[in-house]
């Protein structure tokens, strides 16, 4: 895989905070790597650095930059680079289609990974086209708050499109969650007897 998308079903599940640490992982492994920020209608990524870009992504697609121009270093990060969102456009999907193949063409000439943070996919047509256009998509699901149906929904949109969906993250799992069952899969849940049960 050279590019990932990391999506979810709707807003606040934690997508942002999965890219960004899958991003840093990645680049502390000596692999460089590139962070994108693919939420033209609510960029946040920048602001995790400490960055406060003026261009980005959205000023790539409309030809007014290269990407190379808006590419930033992540300071102490050494093999982390960020491409911020620029400007918030709600033309994102209008945007994003067109170029989005042969940016990540061009991109993997240079990095090992590609992360793209997209919007929730349920509702915003261009994380569609992330989809469509990356080696893999991750799905981020917030445990006891994410219903099962929209992760299912998701999980189907993305076979319909075809898209390698690689995996699901259950995002803040706690030992005393229990109704749906997720206590069974705490860290703690997990102990070791020496005598026989």
């Amino acid at each position: 895989l050279r590019s990932i998308v990391v999506t979810s079903a709707i807003p606040g599940e934690g997508k942002t905070t999965i890219a960004a640490h899958l991003a840093i992982a990645n680049a502390y492994r000596g692999k460089k790597t590139l962070l994108v920020d693919g939420d033209l209608r609510r960029p946040s990524i920048h602001a995790r650095f400490g960055l406060t870009p003026r261009e980005g992504l959205s000023n790539v697609l409309t030809g007014e930059l290269s990407w190379r121009d808006v590419v930033l270093p992540v300071a102490d990060k050494p093999n982390l680079s960020l491409l911020p969102a620029g400007p918030g456009s709600h033309r994102a999907a209008d945007l994003i289609g067109p170029r989005l193949s042969t940016l990540l063409d061009e991109f993997a000439k240079e990095y090992d990974l590609v992360i793209l943070d997209s919007p929730p996919l349920l509702g915003f047509a261009e994380c569609l086209q992330m989809a469509s256009a990356a080696d893999g998509v991750l799905i981020v699901s917030r445990a006891g708050e994410t219903r099962r149906k929209a992760v299912a929904e998701v999980v189907s949109v993305l076979s319909r499109l075809r898209a390698n969906i690689v995996g699901v993250v259950l995002n803040q799992v706690t030992h005393n969650m229990t109704s749906e069952g997720y206590s069974n899969y705490g860290y703690h849940s997990y102990r070791y007897s020496q005598k026989p049960e």
